[in-house]
């Protein structure tokens, strides 16, 4: 018996003492690491203390806006790397898998950030943001198809060495990007860094999501606010940076947040996770003149979940909403909850489990819409053997919600973090953080 399993087993025996909690009084939070990280540097983990965080900060406190453009982009003729991602990682499918459903067209490219990525797309071409302590560093290649051999393309390594960046990743908006700093503070600026302000505070170590509405930017951040019961981790809503409101529905918690484009609207995902249960809440978000809150519907309630891991969300070609969270089934099963999602949510909606060799927390986990269905990219162990290498799988979640794995992709070690996103000429590109640096890469699957 592993490790997690021990651990998930001990969990389970302390549900029903521990369910009886009032809802919203959240675990003392244990924030993912929002410190820099180092060529090579294992990925540090950051306990500070929890700090109200419910209303924006003057931005004025913020640092001052980089001078120049954090914009740059690599050459096709790059050199191949000395410790580029490992073939090892791609090893025999799963029986349900595509058999090297996947060609590279380019890459795996190195990123001059060390950090997690984001994946944005801007007419022709892909921007690659890594955080750099609040500050957007982005690198774009243009999107249209080039040749590449069915083997795959040359690895591509960074003149110069590398500069260390966050492992809590940006995120962006109608050519807003927002990205947290090692304190939480939530700064608003342009893909080249320019305009630098602090528009939010989050709780340290958390991920932020954005999204366009009727014009409109919308910012979703968790924020730890002290209560009579203790403090709350929460989930709040900005739009076109005014004041804060409270995204979470009264009562309830969250530790991660994500946006999708749905319908006529936009639809907020939240995640409450905690020692003895874990609440997965949806509502859509409309504009009419001002900002309307759909209804809070809680779809999923599941085991014991970890506070670092994200839920992402996608809308299949039909209009079919995913959301997709790792997390223990049982006590000894762990796997991917693959939740479709009504319009508007409704409670306990239908979820289809994708197992996992062994347990794995945090676990990683992208999506984007394509024009078939939804994509995935996730880590998952190899094998059931403890501290066995984890695998960057890609997949799609097919009609009935379940996940088909299509291929691999080579890493360094094992990914900490993954990004997906799909170009308008119809291919991936696969952005990761492992042991060797940030890497993006692009593959035309079929």
């Amino acid at each position: 018996m592993t490790r997690w399993h021990l651990a998930t087993l001990a969990t389970f025996a302390m549900a029903a003492t521990l369910a009886c909690k009032a809802r919203g009084q959240a675990d003392a939070p244990s924030p993912e690491g929002g410190a820099p990280i180092g060529p090579g540097a294992a990925l540090p983990v950051q306990t500070p203390p929890p700090s109200p965080g419910n209303a924006p900060p003057s931005p004025s406190s913020g640092p001052a806006a980089p001078t120049g453009s954090a914009t740059s982009g690599l050459q096709p003729d790059g050199a191949p790397a000395q410790a580029a991602p490992d073939a090892a990682s791609s090893a025999a499918l799963a029986s349900d898998a595509g058999a090297g459903s996947c060609r590279t067209l380019r890459g795996p490219v190195e990123l001059p950030t060390k950090g997690s990525v984001l994946l944005s797309l801007r007419s022709e071409q892909v921007d690659c943001t890594v955080n750099d302590d609040g500050r957007p560093r982005t690198v774009s290649f243009a999107s249209q198809f080039a040749a590449a051999p069915q083997s795959g393309a040359l690895p591509e390594r960074v003149d110069g060495g590398v500069s260390p960046g966050l492992t809590v990743p940006c995120a962006a908006a109608g050519g807003a990007v927002f990205c947290p700093d090692r304190t939480g503070g939530v700064h608003r600026a342009g893909f080249d860094g320019s305009e630098d302000r602090v528009v939010a505070s989050s709780r340290s170590g958390s991920r932020v999501a954005a999204a366009l509405l009727e014009g409109h930017v919308l910012l979703a951040y968790i924020a730890s606010r002290r209560t009579s019961e203790g403090w709350v981790s929460e989930a709040w809503l900005t739009v076109d940076d005014g004041s804060p409101q409270r995204l979470s529905e009264d009562g309830s918690g969250a530790t991660s947040v994500a946006f999708a484009e749905y319908k006529s609207g936009v639809l907020a995902v939240s995640v409450d996770a905690r020692t003895a249960l874990t609440a997965m809440h949806a509502r859509p978000i409309g504009y009419d003149g001002h900002v309307k809150l759909g209804e809070d519907a809680v779809v999923f309630v599941g085991g014991p979940g970890d506070r670092r891991t994200g839920v992402a969300l996608a809308v299949g070609s039909d209009g079919t909403g995913w959301s997709l969270l790792p997390i223990a089934k049982d006590v000894g099963s762990f796997g991917l909850a693959v939740v479709r999602l009504d319009f508007p949510p409704r409670v306990d909606e239908p979820v289809v489990w994708s197992m996992y060799a062994n347990g794995l927390d945090p676990a990683p986990i992208a999506a984007a819409r394509g024009a078939i269905a939804a994509w995935v990219a996730r880590v998952a162990p190899q094998s059931a053997e403890p501290g066995a290498r984890r695998v960057l799988q890609l997949g799609m979640v097919d009609a009935q919600g379940g996940f088909v794995e299509k291929d691999r992709v080579p890493t360094n070690g094992n990914a900490s973090n993954v990004a997906l996103a799909l170009d308008a000429r119809g291919a991936l590109w696969v952005g990761w953080l492992d042991t060797a640096g940030a890497w993006v890469e692009r593959l035309s699957c079929r």
